[in-house]
C-alpha cells in the first residue's frame, strides 16, 4: 500500500509538470509570435525592409493569415512612412486646393457660385478644401489613415492626388494586417 500510494503521488506530480510544461510552451510560442509581429510593425513604420523577419513572418503566420503576411511583405517591399505621408500631402496642397485643371468658365461659375452661401449643420466639417486638407492631415498625425484618404477623395483635385491616395491606403492596409497579426499572436494557443 504505502508503495502503490507513493506511486500515485508521482503519477500526479508529473502530470501537474505537463500541465505547466505544456503552459509555458504555449506562453513562449504567444511571446515569440508577439515578438515578430512586434518587429514587424517596428520595420514597416521605418519603412525598414524587413529582411529575415519575412520568412518568420510567413513561418509563424501563413497558415492562419496569409493575406496579411502578403499584405505586410508587400508593404515592406516598397515602403512608405506615415511622415512621408503627412509631408507628401502638404506638397500637394496647393494643387489640391485650387481649382481642378480641367475646369471650364462654366464649371469655374457654378463652383464659386454655390460657395458663396454654404448653408450646412453647426456640428458637420466644412467642405471647404482648405478645412478637408487640415482635417486630413490631423487624421495622419492622429493615425487615422481611413479617415485621412477619405478627406482627400472629396476634394476637387483628388485625381491628382492618386500616388498618394494609393501609398495612403497601402499604409493602411499594412497596419490593419499588423493588428491582425498581433491579435492572431495574442490568442495563439
Amino acid at each position: 500500500a504505502p508503495i502503490e500510494a507513493r506511486i500515485a503521488e508521482l503519477e500526479q506530480r508529473l502530470a501537474r509538470l505537463d500541465l505547466r510544461a505544456e503552459a509555458a510552451s504555449g506562453n513562449a510560442a504567444r511571446a515569440e509570435g508577439l515578438l515578430i509581429a512586434f518587429a514587424a510593425r517596428r520595420a514597416v513604420d521605418r519603412g525598414a525592409p524587413l529582411g529575415y523577419l519575412a520568412d518568420q513572418l510567413r513561418l509563424r503566420f501563413a497558415d492562419g493569415h496569409p493575406n496579411a503576411v502578403a499584405t505586410v511583405i508587400a508593404a515592406s517591399a516598397d515602403p512608405v512612412t506615415l511622415d512621408q505621408l503627412v509631408a507628401r500631402l502638404d506638397g500637394l496642397h496647393t494643387r489640391l486646393a485650387g481649382a481642378p485643371d480641367d475646369e471650364g468658365v462654366w464649371t469655374w461659375l457654378r463652383r464659386e457660385a454655390g460657395q458663396l452661401f454654404v448653408i450646412r449643420r453647426e456640428d458637420s466639417p466644412s467642405p471647404a478644401a482648405e478645412q478637408r486638407l487640415q482635417r486630413a492631415r490631423l487624421f495622419l498625425e492622429s493615425g487615422r489613415i481611413d479617415s485621412a484618404v477619405a478627406e482627400v477623395q472629396l476634394l476637387p483635385n483628388a485625381a491628382s492626388a492618386a500616388d498618394w491616395l494609393g501609398d495612403a491606403r497601402r499604409f493602411s492596409a499594412a497596419q490593419k494586417a499588423l493588428d491582425l497579426l498581433e491579435t492572431a499572436a495574442i490568442l495563439d494557443a
